[in-house]
């Protein structure tokens, strides 16, 4: 085994980039092995010295969530985390790595609370990010099928981790499900991005197959642009932009007015042979306020990855409820 490490392998070890490994040779950090007649073509440090300094990082380092495994989890984005973790007092660990950055870690105290405000304050729709995956282009309990003819349905594991389940209960995930057992989709995804007129919003129950029917024939008429999906333990939020459509394909037999009207939560549906028209459950209304005070609304949404309409809704929703208890 060499006594030395190569200026990249101390950067890997130690996490820190190759500008800061020179700067912690000079600042005696580490120690640069002397080549004064240039015999050797890589800068060289003594390995013992690297060594401690790793194992002294490891024993400081926070046992916490970093904020972006934090926001993995809870499928939200990571400055969505840095803005919650602005709003609280409660403790944040801060590890300098290097001259150029921290990293931060946060305390199971802090996470539970972080993850009960996103709860509370989470939008009534869904996000995109909550139901589709722009890496693998594919979105949530969208068909697929083997070559041998069975459907398999994209889902997300404990972990946020996009595959099948297999008959067996066995966890394929989603690059193998493609290359190894070459499943393919059934149906195409994306439509034209409409003008929002409003939300029609239903809710379909998993234990339905008629649900996840309606599902593929959402996806295929709309397309992820002009939906949001929001999933539960026992039912999926499903919300469609309101507006005329003509149907590009026939809708299955399966799917009669009488399931339809019963998956429908907010707003209503008109059914006609080749159009659908959808209707939303909210009225469009406009009210003047200070710019200072819309500022700061505008900003309080943004922080909390909302539109402002729904930042709106949901302090209103939330100050009568308090009013509802306290009569």
């Amino acid at each position: 085994m060499n006594d030395w490490y190569t200026r990249q392998e101390v950067a890997d070890i130690l996490g820190i980039s190759k500008a800061t490994v020179y700067h912690y040779a000079k600042q005696k950090k580490i120690i640069k092995i002397e080549d004064p007649h240039r015999l050797i073509r890589e800068v060289r440090y003594k390995r013992e010295e690297v060594d401690t300094l790793a194992a002294e990082r490891q024993r400081n380092q926070p046992m916490g969530l970093r904020p972006s495994e934090l926001a993995k989890q809870l499928g939200v984005t990571t400055q969505r985390i840095y803005a919650l973790i602005r709003e609280t007092d409660l403790p944040v660990d801060e590890l300098p790595v290097g001259d150029e950055r921290t990293i931060y870690s946060i305390p199971d105290e802090t996470a539970v609370w972080i993850t009960q405000e996103i709860e509370r304050t989470a939008s009534v729709r869904g996000t995109r990010v909550e139901f589709y995956d722009a890496k693998f282009d594919i979105v949530l309990y969208q068909l697929f099928r083997t070559q041998q003819g069975q459907d398999m349905r994209v889902l997300r594991n404990d972990n946020q981790e996009w595959g099948f389940y297999s008959q067996s209960r066995t966890w394929i995930p989603f690059a193998n499900g493609i290359h190894i057992y070459q499943y393919e989709a059934v149906y195409p995804i994306h439509r034209p991005n409409s003008r929002v007129k409003g939300y029609t919003d239903f809710s379909l129950p998993k234990d339905l197959q008629e649900s996840f029917d309606f599902l593929d024939f959402v996806y295929q008429i709309w397309g992820i642009e002009n939906i949001r999906i929001r999933e539960h333990d026992t039912h999926i939020d499903l919300s469609i932009k309101s507006g005329e459509i003509e149907l590009s394909i026939p809708v299955p037999e399966i799917l009669t007015e009488s399931i339809i009207k019963r998956f429908l939560v907010l707003g209503d549906v008109v059914i006609k042979e080749g159009e659908w028209t959808l209707i939303s459950g909210y009225r469009r209304t406009t009210f003047d306020l200070p710019n200072n005070l819309l500022d700061k609304l505008q900003e309080i949404a943004k922080e909390k990855d909302l539109s402002m309409s729904e930042y709106v809704e949901e302090a209103v929703r939330e100050k009568f409820e308090r009013e509802e208890k306290m009569e």
